[in-house]
């Protein structure tokens, strides 16, 4: 059995990030793999697959090598962004899904004669996605709601944040982001990722500053009409709050303990994202496929991130 218990970080006092390496040849279907799995994931750390599984075909790898083949216009500032976003409900790419860049709020458009091909390819990761998690996790299988497919076809050349994942206009409201990433990059290029320290001492670091509110007429009309996924919950408000507090405190960002981790084309991780705090730092080309898990499916609730909000913030938060 081809698997290895690592860890990311160095010692004690910078935090401990456990890492998972499993092994290209590895049965996923082991007791013992899948119990090593969801100690890790829950635990707040990355099981790291190096030959992730999922692979493009080489008209796909031709395709995508350059953006220009895909897309009619490249941005300016290489952040990373604007994203592709494939919705499984629908099986189609989203057409209005922006992002701000500079201040401007920018979409990512795509040529029609790439269209189809693009979402074909998310449309065959998302479902190895589902093949994956349901071989190591078999538990969460029933209850995991599957969401969107993000694909990042923008290089990134500037360090993003270390943060927590907050849902923007997904609301989890309690459960868990289960993000499944592959490196798709065609000419083999690594993606690279700083990690930070574990969640709880982040949280004890900025709870005191966080000040939250109900849910906005806003909110609550663009959920009726079905402009975002639902209403925020108390517990969406402190995960987006925490979240930008830590990653707008530079003294934080700069002092922080963490770890730099190298994925290189092909490979694949998971995590649980809103538990791990994570910042991409350079790369290009990535598919992650997101899951929402309820609280109640995972073996150890009391290790999700809501749980432990509500045991230090000493109440309800859905």
């Amino acid at each position: 059995m081809m698997v290895n218990e690592e860890h990311v970080a160095k010692d004690e006092e910078a935090g401990i990030l456990k890492m998972l390496t499993i092994e290209p040849g590895t049965d996923l279907l082991a007791a013992e793999v899948r119990r090593m799995a969801i100690q890790t994931l829950e635990g707040g750390g990355l099981i790291y697959l190096p030959k992730g599984g999922f692979e493009l075909s080489e008209r796909e790898r031709v395709l995508i090598s350059d953006t220009a083949n895909i897309l009619t216009r490249v941005p300016d500032v290489e952040n990373g962004k604007p994203t592709i976003i494939f919705d499984p409900e629908s099986g189609h790419i989203k057409k209005y899904h922006y992002a701000q860049i500079q201040g401007k709020m920018m979409r990512a458009q795509i040529k029609d004669t790439a269209r189809p091909d693009l979402e074909a390819i998310m449309a065959r990761y998302g479902q190895w996605t589902e093949s994956i998690i349901a071989q190591l996790f078999p538990s969460y299988q029933q209850a995991l709601d599957r969401k969107r497919v993000t694909y990042r076809p923008f290089p990134r050349n500037s360090t993003q944040a270390l943060h927590i994942d907050s849902s923007y206009g997904y609301p989890t409201q309690g459960r868990s982001m289960l993000r499944v990433f592959t490196n798709i990059n065609p000419v083999n290029r690594l993606r690279i990722w700083q990690l930070g320290e574990p969640f709880e001492p982040f949280v004890q670091r900025f709870l005191p500053d966080v000040k939250v509110s109900g849910p906005s007429w806003l909110s609550i009309l663009l959920a009726r009409i079905g402009l975002i996924d639902g209403v925020k919950t108390k517990y969406d408000q402190y995960i987006a709050a925490l979240r930008a507090l830590g990653m707008r405190d530079k003294e934080y960002q700069v002092s922080a303990p963490r770890e730099l981790m190298e994925f290189p084309a092909g490979s694949s991780w998971i995590a649980i994202t809103d538990l791990v705090l994570h910042g991409a730092i350079s790369g290009q080309h990535s598919l992650d496929q997101t899951f929402y898990l309820p609280v109640e499916a995972m073996n150890d609730p009391s290790r999700s991130p809501l749980r432990i909000l509500e045991r230090l913030i000493g109440e309800a938060l859905v």
